[in-house]
C-alpha cells in the first residue's frame, strides 16, 4: 500500500509505503532511513518485523529514493525541518492508515539522530524510540586517526555543499545527493557535540518521559559505542543500549549489514516492545 505527503511546503513529493499485519497489530514501526540509504533498501526488515506481528510504515527523506526533486539551491532542508513538519506527517499518516495502533518510531543513523531529537522536543510524547546503528557524531567518541576523520569530512562536505548546493554524496561513496542545511546541520554535530545550532526547543533527559532502546552493532566504525550513548544520553539520563554482534561475515560494514539479515534486530524489538513501553491501549490514550 502506497501514501504520500508533501514536504516543505509542497517543494517536495514524498511517496510513503505502508506494510499491515494483522488487523489487531497493536503497534506501527514508523522507519526512518540512514543517510543515502533508500526505502526499498528496508523492504526486508518491514517484511520481518510485519511477521512478528507489527505494522510498518517506511518512506525516503526529501530527495531521495523515490522522493522529488533532488536536493539543490531551490530545494533545500535541514534536521529543524525533518523533526517539525516531516516526522509529525509521517506519524500522521501512520495513525490515519493503522488508527488502532500505536506509533513507534524505529532510525537507522541519520534516521535515529532525527527520531532521537523528535523525542528531545516533545518529552511527553508517547511515541517510542528505536535506535539502530546511530550515534552522537562528536568526533571526542572516536579513538585514533578516526577521532580527526569525522570533523574533517565535515568540513570537506560542509565546503562542498556551499559550493554545489548540495553534497554530491553519490561521487564520494557517502550518501546520496543530499541538501546542504542537512549536511551543516549533521557537520556541526562532529564539532560541537551538541544541537543547540538547530534553534530547537530540547527538554533535558531528566525531564524526559519518552520510551527509547538504542541498539549498538558490533565493529560498528560509523556508530561505535560512546557515539551511541552520546546520542541516546540527549532523552536518557541512564542510557539503555544493546549490544548485539553483526549478523554479517566481518567483510561486510556492519552500520548496514545488518539490514540483510535483520532477525536479531526484529527479535529485539519485539521484546523490547513487549516488557519495556506501556501497554497499546494506554499509549494510544495518550496520543494527542
Amino acid at each position: 500500500m502506497v501514501d504520500a505527503l508533501q514536504f516543505a511546503g509542497g517543494k517536495f513529493h514524498c511517496p510513503v509505503t505502508l506494510y499491515a499485519a494483522h488487523p489487531e497489530a497493536s503497534r506501527t514501526l514508523v522507519i526512518l532511513p540512514a543517510l543515502g540509504v533508500t526505502a526499498r533498501k528496508y523492504a526486508g526488515l518491514a517484511q520481518r518485523l510485519v511477521a512478528a506481528g507489527h505494522n510498518v510504515l517506511v518512506a525516503d527523506w526529501p530527495g531521495q529514493g523515490e522522493s522529488q526533486p533532488r536536493p539543490g539551491w531551490r530545494f533545500n532542508y535541514g534536521y529543524r525541518q525533518l523533526v517539525e513538519e516531516f516526522l509529525p506527517k509521517l506519524l500522521q499518516l501512520a495513525r490515519r492508515h493503522f488508527p488502532q495502533a500505536v506509533p513507534v518510531l524505529l532510525g537507522h543513523s541519520l534516521g535515529g539522530h532525527i527520531a532521537t531529537l523528535y523525542a528531545a522536543a516533545n518529552p511527553a510524547s508517547p511515541v517510542a524510540v528505536i535506535g539502530v546503528a546511530c550515534g552522537n557524531i562528536h568526533y571526542r567518541h572516536w579513538q585514533g586517526p578516526s577521532r580527526l576523520l569525522t570533523p574533517s569530512v565535515a568540513l570537506l562536505f560542509g565546503l562542498l555543499a556551499s559550493l554545489l548546493g548540495h553534497l554530491p554524496g553519490q561521487r564520494l561513496g557517502f550518501g546520496g545527493r543530499e541538501a546542504r542545511s542537512l549536511m551543516r546541520d549533521w557537520g556541526r554535530v562532529a564539532f560541537t557535540g551538541h544541537y543547540r545550532h538547530l534553534g530547537l526547543t530540547l527538554a533535558p533527559a531528566a525531564r524526559n518521559r519518552v520510551a527509547s532502546l538504542y541498539i549498538q552493532i558490533e565493529g560498528d566504525k560509523f556508530a561505535p559505542p560512546a557515539s551511541t550513548q552520546g546520542l541516546a544520553e540527549l532523552i536518557q539520563v541512564e542510557p539503555q543500549l544493546l549490544y548485539l554482534a553483526s549478523p554479517r561475515p566481518p567483510q561486510e560494514n556492519p552500520h548496514s549489514a545488518w539490514l540483510r539479515a535483520p532477525q536479531s534486530v526484529v527479535d529485539c524489538i519485539g521484546q523490547w516492545l513487549a516488557t519495556a513501553t506501556g501497554s497499546p491501549r494506554e499509549m494510544a490514550l495518550a496520543q494527542p
